[in-house]
């Protein structure tokens, strides 16, 4: 394993009947580049009624980590609910440990061979790390590729807007359970995964920024994920793939240009943050100098500033345009920044 990564390794995979799917991660996971005896892989099993627990205990002896199982009674499937059991899984393995890593995916994704190495490299500067979910199968010019590549080229504009020093390129916008890792003591901090159908991912993640710690969404961790459309979780990404299936009219999606506007007011109280200088700022967007300074006075990172001040809320995603528009218009941004940034 490379000095630069170094601690106890645990890593958390919710399981609810994944036979057909549990030998492709395993084997992915027997691939990673930190070497024999780096992790341990703990497989929680939600329910399973198929041969997943077999399948775990037939491989156990023969891989280059360590295996353990946990179990839950069959009921509704609840994502957060498996993942927090999954990562008290981790938790029990991990020990009394000052540095530990704690990591999670899901038993229908494929982790690429780095995907431990990087995380944990990234996990060296920042607490938690969000690795880029990329959906098998996908087909250039549908609609919901179209829209995951929209998505991707507005977060590296809202990032080249709103640039973050712990978070630089390569960015994305994916913040979900198939490639999360954390620091087990900030883990431990934030409670971990809320019982929560679906989003327990995202919520976490995003209680993370509110609560002062640095979140990377790390570029250089790559996970492929399922495209299925028939889910585990009610509403999850299934559920969200589902409704983005091919269809004749596209997709609507918040109108970029108000989202720019949103992501310049928060590129500039980041900067009045780093800078000490409230009064311009508070002067330019209608804000009283003293509760930026009361709010900057308790909180220790530029996100929770943010966060706190100017939020994405539903008003600024109100605006909904088809998807084709939407495209041209990002393209129109683009350009003027670039021609700002040369001028």
């Amino acid at each position: 394993m490379s000095s630069s990564v170094h601690g106890q390794i645990a890593i958390g995979i919710p399981v609810r009947n994944e036979a057909r799917r549990l030998t492709r991660l395993l084997g992915a996971l027997a691939r990673q580049t930190v070497g024999t005896g780096a992790f341990t892989a703990c497989f929680l099993l939600d329910g399973c009624t198929d041969e997943s627990a077999t399948i775990l205990s037939d491989r156990a002896g023969s891989l280059p980590f360590e295996i353990c199982t946990g179990t839950l009674p069959r009921s509704a499937p609840n994502a957060g609910r498996a993942r927090a059991a999954a990562m008290r899984l981790c938790l029990s393995q991990l020990g009394p440990a000052e540095e530990a890593f704690l990591l999670t995916t899901d038993a229908d994704s494929l982790p690429a061979d780095n995907w431990v190495e990087m995380n944990c490299r990234s996990l060296q500067t920042v607490d938690v790390v969000a690795g880029h979910i990329i959906r098998d199968g996908r087909r250039a010019g549908t609609w919901r590729t179209r829209l995951e590549d929209y998505q991707f080229e507005l977060h590296r504009f809202r990032r080249t807007l709103d640039p973050i020093s712990y978070d630089p390129a390569p960015s994305h916008p994916s913040l979900g359970g198939a490639s999360l890792a954390f620091r087990a003591s900030v883990y431990r901090e934030l409670g971990g995964f809320l019982d929560l159908a679906h989003g327990e991912d995202t919520a976490l993640a995003e209680r993370a920024r509110r609560q002062n710690y640095l979140v990377r969404q790390d570029g250089r961790v790559r996970v492929l994920t399922s495209g299925r459309t028939v889910g585990r979780a009610p509403n999850g990404l299934a559920h969200e793939l589902r409704s983005q299936l091919p269809q004749k009219a596209p997709p609507n999606v918040p109108n970029p240009v108000r989202l720019a506007q949103h992501f310049r007011k928060q590129a500039a109280l980041r900067y009045a943050f780093e800078t000490h200088r409230m009064s311009p700022v508070a002067q330019h967007f209608n804000l009283y100098p003293e509760h930026l300074n009361e709010v900057a006075a308790i909180v220790r990172t530029s996100d929770a500033f943010v966060e706190t001040i100017a939020p994405l809320n539903a008003a600024d995603q109100s605006d909904l345009i088809p998807l084709p528009q939407a495209e041209r218009l990002l393209g129109t941004l683009w350009a003027k920044d670039t021609d700002r940034a040369v001028a």
